[in-house]
């Protein structure tokens, strides 16, 4: 068979592509070497995260120590003094309840807009932290809340997961607001998968049932993430179909009814440009490509000892919410996993089990005879509050 020339010449164009590609990629794999960072420095620093906000009520802020990169574990600063002061000398304390929190209860008088406040923390040691002054700003009405059932692909799921994409639309007639950040909290029903028949606690307890509602519950949770956008480098200061965070069908959140309550804050121009970099940072994936991560010094000092390194941010701001309910979704959930044990009889499928385990609830299965046997199950599948939610209904549901 003849080839022409430029048939030739695209061969060898092909070749000596892949040529470049495989010494690259060998040239990568070698260089794949374990890296261990220097970032000693970096331990055992005070972090200080809180909002003032234009809520009346209980307000936190939160004190804790950095640990090493390959550390986890959050290590909270007790025994703080923690207080607030505004521009006019009036002074907010704050009280230590404990794992690094400190609250306190903000009455409207506490709070102004246009009004400036700073944040002072003095540690354990004596050394004293203060902010710098944040002005209070009304946030704008949330315009809508709106949510799109649909596959998302993900780099575990690239097959595409199924669920609900949640967004938000706000505008700011006045142009004053162009910096915004959101935080959402989720609640969500659920029930137990077997209703309980029997129990056994060292005795066996037939027609056995709970004195109060332990089938249906509900469960409520802060959304992990962050969330932030700006309208600086828009005509108008409007956000349309914004996205926020994704539910999935990969647990039972969407099975029954799911509400999400989003909070918008106003932030200042040095605030955002703070959870801006935290939200690239916490969403890279580690590629090739992507920009090294660097620490983010917020707007805090060590006034008592200059120089000291101090991380986090306080700011004040304005809040608005808007919640929104879906419902169930049209697809399959992934249910909780309940074991089964089928119980014969009580000495030998009863009797073996520990106290540790007790109570141990059972529920009718009814074979294809017709015939009744007891089976035993994990207490969460019967008792909806072994999973941590509550059984009282919240007043907002639908």
């Amino acid at each position: 068979m003849l080839v022409s020339n430029e048939e030739m010449m695209i061969v060898k164009k092909k070749y000596l592509m892949l040529m470049a590609i495989t010494i690259v990629g060998f040239g990568i794999q070698r260089c794949v070497e374990p890296f261990n960072p220097p970032v000693t420095n970096y331990n055992d620093l005070l972090v200080i995260s809180g909002t003032l906000t234009d809520e009346p009520g209980t307000q936190t802020i939160t004190v804790s120590r950095t640990t090493p990169y390959t550390d986890s574990t959050y290590v909270p600063e007790n025994g703080c003094s923690v207080t607030v002061v505004d521009d006019k000398g009036n002074i907010i304390s704050y009280t230590g309840k404990g794992e690094g929190k400190y609250v306190a209860n903000i009455t409207s008088g506490d709070l102004g807009y246009g009004t400036s406040y700073m944040l002072r923390v003095i540690d354990n040691k004596g050394d004293v932290y203060e902010s710098d002054y944040q002005t209070l700003q009304p946030a704008p009405p949330i315009d809508s809340l709106t949510a799109s059932y649909q596959s998302k692909s993900t780099a575990e799921n690239p097959d595409g997961l199924k669920g609900y994409q949640f967004y938000v639309n706000t505008s700011d007639p006045s142009g004053k607001t162009q910096y915004y950040r959101w935080s959402m909290q989720e609640t969500w029903e659920y029930h137990s998968p077997y209703t309980v028949a029997a129990m056994w606690d060292g005795t066996l307890h037939l027609n056995y049932h709970f004195e109060n509602n332990r089938t249906t519950c509900w469960m409520t949770k802060e959304v992990p993430g962050i969330y932030t956008a700006t309208t600086r480098d828009l005509a108008e200061d409007v956000l349309k179909n914004y996205k926020l965070n994704y539910v999935s069908t990969q647990s039972d959140r969407l099975m029954w009814r799911y509400s999400l309550l989003v909070r918008e804050y106003s932030l200042s121009a040095e605030a955002y440009e703070f959870w801006n970099g935290l939200e690239k940072q916490t969403q890279q994936t580690g590629g090739l490509f992507e920009s090294q991560p660097y620490m983010i010094r917020g707007n805090l000092t060590c006034v008592s000892k200059p120089g000291k390194v101090v991380l986090g941010y306080f700011s004040a701001s304005g809040v608005s919410k808007k919640r929104i309910f879906v419902g169930p979704a049209p697809d399959p959930i992934r249910e909780i996993f309940c074991s089964s044990d089928t119980i014969k009889s009580i000495r030998d499928d009863l009797m073996p089990y520990p106290s540790s385990s007790y109570p141990v609830y059972m529920y009718n299965f009814i074979l294809p005879s017709g015939a009744i046997v007891k089976v035993a199950s994990n207490q969460q599948c019967f008792d909806c509050l072994k999973r941590g939610g509550t059984n009282v209904r919240p007043s907002y549901w639908q």
